[in-house]
Parts: structure tokens; C-alpha cells; sequence
């Protein structure tokens, strides 16, 4: 129900914003009959020119080869519609939706000193934790978007977290800002720790902080910490009748609270730096490089990635990617894949991807075999998940 009135009212806003009336080549209005009211200018105009209304599709194509089993469907990942408000000069909001799941964001944004050294943010955003979480998959390289240690610690998918994806954005409140000519830049937030478009299962608050230091305006490192508790989804995604939850920690049983600690550093480098009325034409040679960890409860993780995009054309860059991540250092529950890739840009924000991924996983345990024994107890095997190769072409259209 709250899906269905946050797109219809969107919609509507959306009509209402952008209806205008016809201009004759003067550029002045008509006037029909000498009236020269124009209601919906009247009470819309003002507010038209404050709102902008942008968006995004991703899908496309995917064959995948594991355990010499072939695998192929269409798939289309999002199709994303924002809408930025600019109520005052200092007061903004903003509002996220993706049509292929549910309402992703709708925050506000107050700037309370004069500079951009302190600002307040308040409703349901992407969480304060890694560099990489708060890029926007239509800039991000990789048609799976983040690395894996991203999308498991940052809260995207993570099992304990939620029976869903959470996209890593979560409800809460964020202070940030830029000081000292935007060398540094911080965060500080108090969120539920829980993921979007659900209330707080517990009355204890995750805290996160991140903290940016750019010694010049093309290179920047990042470190960025969170810690709280969280309540165990309640559903059993892997198996309903199991007694856990996740297939990479199963000392953590469904509605438990358990502590949930993270922690990240990373670097990035650009040759330039862009702007969105830049040339599409022109994109900066990039680096970018991060390592993350996470405790939940007893059980330890730990993982990394390093990601190149060199632009080889005007309109055609390589990407290169290598990513692992430990899920369970106790059990050694890890995966690591090597990425490469071409991607083509026909248009600002418009492009195709194509992108070969090797996956190697080790111990992580998907089933087993067992075979009685009338003269003692059975024999199991477990079974492992294999590895496999991947090769996806996606197109993204923007606007």
C-alpha cells in the first residue's frame, strides 16, 4: 500500500510539474479571448523551475556456465526514477524509486551553515559506510555494480540483515559536510540498522562515520566505521526449516540480536574530475581500491577490491576488477572473481556493457548427500557451491 501511493503521488507531481502551456514563437504565452490568466503557470511555475525530474534503465543479458551446466535469461536489474526538489537555497529533498523492486530513498537535505561545512539529512538513504555504497549504479563499472564485500557489509545482501535486498540504504539520520576547501569531508549518522522500508526490530541504533581526506582534488582516501546491534531476519531464505539463517553464519539464529561491527579503507584516483555538464566524450582514466571487515557476533569477514576503467576511445573504456571476499574466516567461506570488460558510450548517461566473470568459490556448503547406513550412522557428503563463468551484455538508457 505505501509502494502504491509513494508512485502515485510521484506520478501526479510529476504530470502537475511538467505541464505547461503552449508558447507561440515570440516566446510570449498566448493570451486566448484576452485572458491572460494562466493557472497552472500561476501555481506551478515557481516550482518547476526547483524540481528535477531524472532516471535511469538498466537490463540486458546474461549466460553463465557452473558445474558445466549452461544458463542463460534476459534480465532486467532497475528501472529508476528520481525526483530532486530544491525547495530554498539551503533546503532540498529528494526521492528514489525503483520500479523493479520498491521505494528506495526519500530524505532531506538542510544546509545549516552558510558554507558546506555542516548539513543535516534525515529520512532513508544510503548508509555512511565504504566508498564505494553511494555511487549510483549508472556510473558505477560492473554490471553486478559493487564488489562483493560492498554489497555484503555495506547491507545490500546480507542474509542476517534481511530476507530482501536493502540496496544499502537504511533510516536514519546523517550530519555531514566539507571543510578546509574540501579537503576534508565527514559523516556521522544514527540509523536503525535495519534496512529500508522496515522499523526498528530492536530500540538500539547503529552508529557509522566516515571521514575523506583529499590531498588533491583527483585523489582521495576514505575510512569509514559502523557499530550497533541488529535483530536476525526472521526467514530462512537458504532452507525455511533450518535453525539459522544464513549460509555464512550459522551460530546466529532467526529474531536473535547480535553485534554487527564494520570497518573500511580505500583510495581513488581520477586523472580529471568531471561535472554533469562535462563532455561525455571525456572520461578520466580511474582507480579505486578498498578493503572491508564485519563481525557479526563471533563470526569475522574480510574482503577487497581493485577496479580500473581506462578509456581507450572517445567513447569506449576497458574495465578490469579483482574481487575476493571471506564471508566466514572461522570456516573459510570465500569467493573471489576476476572481471573484464568493455563498455561503449552512445550518449550522456547511455551506454552498453559487456563483461567476462570468473568466479572461484571455496567451502561454501549449499547441500549434502546422505546415504544410510543400516549398521551405523550415514554417510554425508556435503555438496559445495561450484565455480563459474560469467559473460553479461547490459544497456542503460538515462535521462
Amino acid at each position: 500500500m505505501k509502494k502504491t501511493v509513494l508512485t502515485l503521488g510521484l506520478a501526479f507531481w510529476t504530470a502537475l510539474s511538467m505541464a505547461q502551456p503552449p508558447q507561440n514563437q515570440g516566446g510570449r504565452p498566448p493570451v486566448p479571448n484576452g485572458d491572460s490568466v494562466r493557472p497552472m503557470q500561476g501555481l506551478f511555475g515557481p516550482l518547476t523551475k526547483r524540481i528535477q525530474i531524472h532516471g535511469y534503465m538498466q537490463g540486458g543479458y546474461d549466460w553463465k556456465n557452473e558445474d558445466e551446466i549452461n544458463s542463460n535469461t534476459f534480465k532486467f536489474r532497475r528501472t529508476i526514477v528520481v525526483a530532486f526538489a530544491q525547495i530554498t537555497d539551503r533546503w532540498s529533498f529528494f526521492f528514489q524509486h525503483d520500479f523493479n523492486s520498491e521505494v528506495q530513498e526519500f530524505y532531506t537535505d538542510f544546509r545549516v551553515t552558510k558554507d558546506k561545512g555542516l548539513n543535516v539529512r534525515i529520512g532513508q538513504m544510503k548508509n555512511s559506510f565504504c566508498l564505494e555504497n553511494p555511487y549510483s549504479p549508472s556510473s558505477l563499472e560492473l554490471v553486478e555494480v559493487t564488489s562483493q564485500a560492498t554489497t555484503f557489509l555495506a547491507g545490500t545482501v546480507d542474509p542476517l540483515y534481511a530476507n530482501k535486498v536493502m540496496y544499502g540504504r537504511d533510516q536514519g539520520l546523517i550530519l555531514f559536510g566539507e571543510l578546509f576547501h574540501s579537503h576534508f569531508k565527514y559523516e556521522l549518522g544514527v540509523m536503525n540498522g535495519q534496512g529500508i522500508n522496515i522499523n526498528d526490530k530492536n530500540n538500539k541504533k547503529d552508529l557509522l562515520a566516515k571521514l575523506e581526506y583529499a590531498p588533491m582534488p583527483t585523489l582521495r582516501f576514505v575510512a569509514s566505521g559502523q557499530k550497533g546491534k541488529g535483530v536476525a531476519a526472521d526467514y530462512c531464505w537458504v532452507n525455511p526449516s533450518a535453525d539459522f539463517i544464513s549460509p555464512y553464519n550459522k551460530t546466529i539464529k532467526a529474531g536473535e540480536e547480535y553485534q554487527r561491527d564494520r570497518w573500511s579503507f580505500g583510495a581513488e584516483y581520477k586523472s580529471f574530475l568531471t561535472t554533469p555538464t562535462s563532455d561525455w566524450t571525456k572520461r578520466p582514466l580511474s582507480f579505486r581500491a578498498e578493503i572491508m571487515g564485519g563481525k557479526d557476533g563471533d563470526v569475522e569477514s574480510l574482503g577487497g577490491y581493485a577496479t580500473a576503467t581506462i578509456p581507450l576511445f572517445a567513447t569506449v573504456d576497458a574495465v578490469a576488477s579483482y574481487d575476493f571476499m571471506n564471508y566466514n574466516k572461522t570456516d573459510d567461506i570465500k569467493c573471489t572473481k576476476l572481471i573484464f570488460g568493455l563498455q561503449y558510450w552512445f550518449y550522456k548517461n547511455c551506454r552498453v556493457q559487456l563483461q567476462y566473470t570468473r568466479s572461484n568459490w571455496e567451502n561454501m556448503q549449499t547441500g549434502a548427500v546422505v546415504v544410510p547406513n543400516p549398521m551405523g550412522p550415514p554417510t554425508i557428503t556435503p555438496i559445495y557451491k561450484p565455480d563459474f563463468d560469467m559473460i553479461q551484455l547490459q544497456l542503460q538508457v538515462g535521462f
